[in-house]
């Protein structure tokens, strides 16, 4: 990705990854339009102006994405919590020391397009005297439930009220939005609803998070029949909706796409800079999983997920893989898998690098203790 600098339409400067500043001369003041140009040349629909003011004839730019990493330890250490109840949240909140939000999947949107489930005030208060604040989740991986949900305004704004109002009465500090998976016909139902949701929180003044699948240039989730994923999402129209857009850098392979690991450092940093063309890095989330998976090459279509408390007890043959950039393991009995959890430092950097708002992790139950060890505590 790169950014073209423009002048009464004619391109001064264009800005990529070996070029993160330039200065642009210009004789009077003038209006800079700046616009992000992907790597075929298209421009994305992202732009923006900066202005010369009388007696500046030199304007500094800068990739917005690229910072010196020197502002602080972002605050925002998000960790998802599922399948369990307060008791068991609280023991795992207990165990991952630099999390400063829990985010327990607490509404499900059902196969017939209805929501059940309620925010537990009780967790709230107790999390929140543990200084932890609470987003609790509204989750649906179900496309068809999801339209019936979206394509029925007055069921989708009773909806909004309801999850806005349920938060609001148990104390909770806001609220995170993971629905994935709608068909592309439901876009924009499905960032209205987004809208609507934060425009209610806004009222008592929560937050809003949105959690996006990832997607770049040369990577979208395949095959063509699951395409809508990483596709239909609006996410221009989302991030701006939100106060925190959560990039779900993970998944990266999958029975879909065998065999790989979960998330290579270079394709995190590749769908980052992507989401980059769409939102803030002061607003965006970077998504980190406590999960790997372990394959058998007897049945490449059906890896397993596995925590990486149960990878880190297997022991194997070491190797380092590097197409992807990370260590290998192969098992004696044929399995192998990648050790995505030793590069969770990376992570961390990448997040200071680009001046993102802080991390994610799916999810509380998963991780094992080394997890916690790269990801330093609130500034």
């Amino acid at each position: 990705m790169s950014i073209e600098v423009e002048v009464g339409g004619g391109v001064l400067a264009r800005l990529d990854a070996t070029t993160p500043v330039a200065k642009v001369a210009v004789d009077s003041p003038v209006q800079v339009d700046l616009r992000y140009i992907a790597p075929d040349g298209t421009p994305a629909d992202v732009a923006w102006s900066q202005r010369l003011v009388d007696g500046q004839t030199e304007l500094v730019v800068a990739q917005p994405w690229r910072t010196s990493g020197e502002a602080g330890e972002p605050d925002v250490v998000v960790a998802w919590q599922a399948g369990g109840d307060a008791e068991e949240y609280l023991a795992q909140l207990a165990m991952a020391a630099p999390v400063t939000i829990s985010s327990p999947l607490t509404w499900l949107v059902t196969a017939g397009g209805d929501v059940t489930g309620a925010v537990d005030g009780a967790f709230v208060e107790q999390a929140q005297r543990q200084g932890i604040a609470v987003w609790p989740a509204i989750h649906g991986l179900d496309a068809d439930g999801l339209h019936l949900l979206l394509a029925d305004e007055r069921k989708r704004n009773e909806i909004a009220a309801a999850i806005s109002d349920d938060a609001r009465q148990a104390g909770a500090d806001g609220v995170n939005i993971d629905l994935e998976g709608f068909h592309n016909d439901d876009a924009a139902d499905l960032s209205t609803f987004v809208e609507e949701i934060s425009r209610q929180v806004e009222q008592w003044g929560g937050a809003v998070s949105y959690d996006l699948v990832p997607r770049s240039d040369s990577w979208d989730v395949t095959p063509a029949e699951v395409a809508h994923w990483s596709t239909a999402p609006q996410r221009g129209r989302l991030a701006a909706a939100v106060d925190y857009t959560v990039l779900m850098a993970y998944d990266q392979h999958n029975r879909f796409r065998p065999a790989g690991p979960v998330a290579a450092p270079e394709w995190v940093e590749e769908v980052l800079i992507y989401m980059l063309r769409y939102a803030d890095p002061a607003s965006v989330i970077l998504g980190v999983p406590a999960y790997g998976r372990l394959w058998d090459p007897d049945a490449l279509g059906e890896p397993r997920a596995v925590s990486l408390a149960a990878l880190d007890r297997l022991d194997g043959e070491r190797s380092f893989d590097d197409a992807f950039g990370l260590e290998r393991i192969d098992l004696a009995d044929g399995r192998f898998f990648w050790v995505d959890n030793e590069v969770t430092q990376q992570r961390v950097d990448l997040a200071a690098e680009y001046g993102l708002a802080g991390w994610a992790v799916w999810r509380l139950g998963l991780d094992h203790s080394g997890l916690w060890e790269a990801f330093p505590g609130p500034s």
